[in-house]
């Protein structure tokens, strides 16, 4: 009985795993990014108003702006991400996790007007992510964050 209830647990698990591989990420809205669900298994920098989902954005000298993102680019490969699509101001890319493979979806837009980089990280399926979303981007701000401060003592 408790092997049958696992087997069934490991087989649910893993059909969900496999349904979040279908699918795109959001894409912007009004040249934002999408709003958070009511699920913690989202954050984004772009909604300030949702202080559950939120986290803040990163902040861009005016001379950090062209590199934005190239340090984008190469902090999401660097974190194990793929890139699923690019436009000049934002990126599309989506990370697995490592037991099971679901996938999340990380989407970064460029704000040249106010010298900002959003982000948001969130959960293609499910309900709750144990932290996993904020975890990463934390990881990915800061790994952009020391991308562009290299790439300004470059220039």
């Amino acid at each position: 009985m408790l092997i049958s209830s696992a087997l069934i647990i490991i087989l649910a698990v893993g059909g969900l795993a496999l349904f979040s591989k279908s699918g795109n990420p959001p894409g912007l809205i009004n040249e934002q990014l999408i709003s958070c669900p009511n699920k913690p298994n989202c954050i984004s920098s772009e909604n300030s108003h949702d202080q559950t989902h939120y986290i803040a954005p990163i902040s861009l000298l005016p001379e950090q702006q062209k590199q934005a993102m190239i340090a984008v680019k190469t902090s999401i490969i660097e974190l194990g991400g793929e890139i699923q699509s690019e436009q000049s101001h934002y990126l599309a890319s989506t990370f697995s996790s490592k037991l099971f493979g679901f996938v999340d979806d990380v989407e970064i837009r460029v704000d040249t007007k106010q010298s900002l980089i959003h982000l948001r990280s969130a959960s293609r399926i499910g309900y709750s992510d144990l932290g996993a979303n904020k975890k990463r981007a934390t990881e990915l701000k800061n790994t952009i964050q020391h991308h562009l401060d290299t790439m300004i003592g470059t220039l």
